[in-house]
């Protein structure tokens, strides 16, 4: 169920997502020619240890956990779909069921804006960007918007 926000609220959630968007390069799900996250569209970035959590509430849980299990676009079990596992790895597959991409998630902090994003990041094997968004802050994160909202991944189980 995808969450209502105020106007205003919309507006800070379309400025990260737009600075997302700068950062990973322009990528998208499937996409050629992401930049190195070395590169200059990384700096700023700092990443977030693995067991750093969302809050400062002791009892929250590890972000990549937060991520893991199967998301299929716009929910539909017959569309392509991203499996993300809770030691942070991925596997992006085509509706075909055939593997497309797999890499590592990342939890880091996006700061090149005037506000700081916590932020996923899905890195290919060669370590270049896949496609990324901003933490909803859920607890279990039940969907996400890749390529400046072009794809909606939802959680089924």
């Amino acid at each position: 169920m995808m969450k209502k926000y105020s106007r205003w609220g919309r507006g800070l959630l379309a400025a990260g997502l737009a600075s997302l968007w700068i950062v990973l390069g322009l990528c998208s799900c499937g996409s050629d020619g992401k930049e190195d996250p070395s590169s200059g569209a990384s700096q700023g970035r700092e990443t977030v240890s693995e067991n750093s959590h969302t809050n400062e509430d002791p009892a929250s849980s590890d972000p990549i956990e937060r991520l893991s299990g199967r998301f299929y676009i716009d929910g539909d079990t017959n569309a392509a779909c991203v499996e993300i596992l809770a030691d942070g790895s991925f596997i992006a597959y085509y509706a075909s069921g055939t593997e497309e991409q797999k890499g590592t998630v990342r939890y880091e902090t996006d700061d090149t804006g005037e506000k700081s994003f916590h932020v996923y990041v899905f890195y290919t094997e060669e370590g270049k960007p896949y496609m990324g968004f901003v933490d909803s802050g859920e607890q279990r994160i039940s969907e996400f918007e890749t390529g400046n909202g072009d794809y909606r991944y939802v959680r089924v189980e």
